[in-house]
């Protein structure tokens, strides 16, 4: 068997919900297609499981991490979150190449390396898939579209929105404002609620997103802001709090907003309510999305590239149907 074009140790795989798992299984997807990837996961070894393109192999509890004893470190090791566990094992088995995805506080050694998401340095840029059959119907539950988009930052059941999606409604009495929270949209009007449909499938979010005239997204993801990608790829602007990482600069290279406090947001708003405006940053932000995440051909290039460069044959390019 030939050895592996890549070792990918997935602390957060098998937490569906979380933003570095979709990077991580988006990475190692890419990475497929240019030779063999072993996945590692956190579980008891002695009870590995399929993961549908992947048969994912256990490490043990996390307080007890152990590498598999057939399986060489002599690869690139692509780690998606760089514990203080995770560092150790690795100082242990000592890999040919260490690149991760997320510093959280495990010490790097020597050679490795960050791998970027997001900005300068030739990041990774992940494709961050949609379907394009959201922009041809709006939410079934709402019976309008053009609307203010929030995406909320909290978590349970509230009575009242988020605070800026009260400024929002108070400030644009005759505007729709939708809420999306804990997989449920509220329809808000001069903060008054019209009524709550659940969002239960991703092609419920993306229809959300696709009629949005702004999506505000109060807690982007901290990785890659997957969700305002999501928006942007719908040609929908996105406004994002000033330090939200990664959504700030999608918004800043696309012509969407950032705002501090509540009355940078309602400018931003306004700003979008405009006509002109919105067309402008909305293909801008069509264009940006499409060119950096829509294409997975070129994630599997990137990929080839990288572990290339990291020491390994090149495979055959992939015929991507």
């Amino acid at each position: 068997m030939s050895p592996p074009a890549a070792i990918v140790v997935g602390c957060r795989w098998l937490d569906r919900r979380s933003e570095l798992a979709f990077v991580t299984r988006s990475i190692a997807g890419a990475a497929s297609r240019c030779g063999l990837v072993v996945v590692l996961v956190p579980e008891d070894p002695e009870r590995p499981g399929g993961d549908g393109a992947f048969d994912l192999q256990g490490m043990g509890p996390i307080e007890a991490l152990r590498w598999p004893a057939t399986l060489q470190a002599d690869t690139t090791v692509i780690v998606d979150d760089l514990t203080p566990e995770i560092a150790t094992l690795l100082g242990q088995v000592k890999p040919a190449t260490a690149l991760y995805l997320s510093p959280t506080d495990g010490a790097p050694v020597g050679a490795w390396r960050e791998l970027p998401l997001v900005g300068s340095g030739h990041p990774v840029d992940v494709h961050v898939p949609v379907n394009r059959l959201a922009e041809r119907h709006r939410h079934h539950g709402f019976g309008f579209t053009d609307y203010l988009l929030v995406l909320s930052d909290r978590t349970g059941d509230h009575a009242q929105p988020p605070p800026a999606a009260a400024w929002l409604s108070a400030a644009f009495m005759d505007a729709d404002v939708v809420v999306v929270e804990d997989a449920v949209a509220s329809a808000w009007k001069g903060r008054a609620l019209r009524g709550k449909v659940s969002v239960d499938t991703r092609m419920d979010l993306w229809r959300l997103l696709a009629h949005a005239n702004a999506c505000i997204d109060l807690a982007p993801g901290a990785h890659i802001a997957r969700e305002c990608i999501e928006a942007m790829r719908f040609g929908t602007p996105i406004i994002v709090p000033t330090a939200s990482g990664p959504a700030a600069l999608h918004a800043r290279a696309t012509g969407g907003a950032t705002f501090r406090d509540e009355s940078e947001l309602l400018e931003a708003a306004a700003a979008f309510r405009t006509e002109g405006h919105r067309a402008a940053a909305a293909a801008s932000a069509r264009h940006y999305a499409d060119a950096r995440y829509g294409d997975p051909a070129a994630l599997v290039r990137r990929l080839g590239e990288l572990l290339d460069r990291e020491g390994r044959q090149p495979w055959p390019e992939p015929a991507i149907h």
